[in-house]
């Protein structure tokens, strides 16, 4: 326990997903007192009701909380205002827009007559200890969104107009950095012998937690377990609308920071300040504020069509007019609150 029911009258439109992570994860809390392996949370919508005077307007959501004995008051009491803040909070759009009743009880079980058995906490364990060492393992898969930044869109002017095409992107432009591109942060990136100069696109990585598919915008951000600041090299090239593979897939042109800043410490991925250092010196500034389509809205558009697993990361976009460096240079790239990634440039040796 606990055990949530959470009863609304059908003439509400809730997203009853969002409304039952919400709850649960109040109740839950850190999960010292009511653990996760045994929250149960079920929504229920209720179409043949009277609320009041019976106007087809009135509205009503009740939580039935129900928890094992042996809680105190005072921890009963916390709970009880934990979860009808979180509940009340969620539900402040419906109560400012029609008539409206909120409410919740607590139920406390029978210490006798009460009979359960689950096997939740192995599974639990089994899936924390798949999910760390996804983590700690290169990517299966990363993939790229191209021109999701406002200015690298907009520095397109009318020839994104142009055939064959005649119009803006109306879905993530997205391309691959296979596994032969990833570095470290640290290493020396070695230019193959026919390339004389390198972009270097400082981006935001989301790792996923678990395995993302169709997933919504409103539940996107929950399945991130983190995010990596990532260099995005390529050949400098003109090429948007078609995967230019040869530009962006050499050797180590993926290199990944090594810290994982949790998705927890990030209150919004989409404010965050990007720096990119050539030499010692600033060469450009940049945030997430300008990407065409936000974190979690890029994630619910390629989830509709491909699925990532636990590990596997999603680059937002790079910044317009990103630095070009050659051999002998060194970039540093610092993304806030997420790190830091550095790495020098080489020429290929004969």
């Amino acid at each position: 326990m606990p055990h949530i029911w959470i009863e609304y009258s059908g003439n509400l439109a809730l997203d009853t997903g969002a409304l039952m992570r919400t709850v649960q994860a109040a109740a839950v809390g850190d999960g010292s007192l009511f653990p996760l392996a045994g929250a149960r949370t079920r929504a229920l919508r209720v179409n043949d009701c009277l609320i009041v005077d019976g106007h087809p307007d009135n509205a009503f959501v009740h939580v039935v909380l129900r928890i094992g004995h042996g809680r105190n008051d005072a921890q009963k009491a916390a709970l009880g205002e934990r979860v009808f803040q979180a509940l009340t909070t969620v539900l402040a759009p419906q109560m400012a827009a029609r008539p409206l009743g909120i409410s919740m009880q607590i139920e406390e079980a029978d210490p006798v007559l009460n009979y359960k058995l689950n096997n939740y906490r192995d599974y639990l364990a089994a899936r924390a200890a798949q999910t760390s060492a996804a983590l700690a393992a290169p990517p299966r898969t990363v993939v790229g969104a191209a021109l999701n930044t406002r200015q690298a869109l907009a520095a397109l002017g009318s020839a994104v107009d142009a055939p064959p095409y005649k119009a803006a992107p109306k879905a993530p432009v997205l391309y691959i950095k296979p596994a032969n591109t990833y570095a470290q942060d640290g290493d020396v990136i070695t230019l193959p012998a026919d390339i004389t100069e390198v972009q270097v696109g400082a981006t935001l990585g989301v790792v996923f937690a678990r395995r993302a598919t169709r997933v919504s915008e409103s539940e996107a951000l929950d399945v991130v377990a983190g995010y990596r600041v990532v260099a995005d090299l390529s050949v400098p090239h003109a090429s948007y609308f078609r995967p230019a593979l040869k530009q962006q897939c050499r050797d180590g042109f993926c290199p990944i920071g090594r810290d994982l800043a949790p998705a927890s410490a990030i209150a919004n991925p989409d404010a965050l300040d990007i720096e990119v250092w050539v030499d010692g010196v600033v060469a450009q500034r940049a945030s997430t504020a300008n990407l065409v389509r936000p974190v979690a809205r890029l994630i619910a558009d390629v989830t509709q069509f491909m699925s990532f697993e636990a590990g596997d990361m999603l680059l937002v976009g790079t910044p317009h007019d990103a630095p070009r460096l050659r051999a002998g240079q060194r970039y540093d790239i610092r993304i806030a609150q997420v790190g830091t990634l550095g790495n020098a440039l080489a020429a290929a040796t004969v």
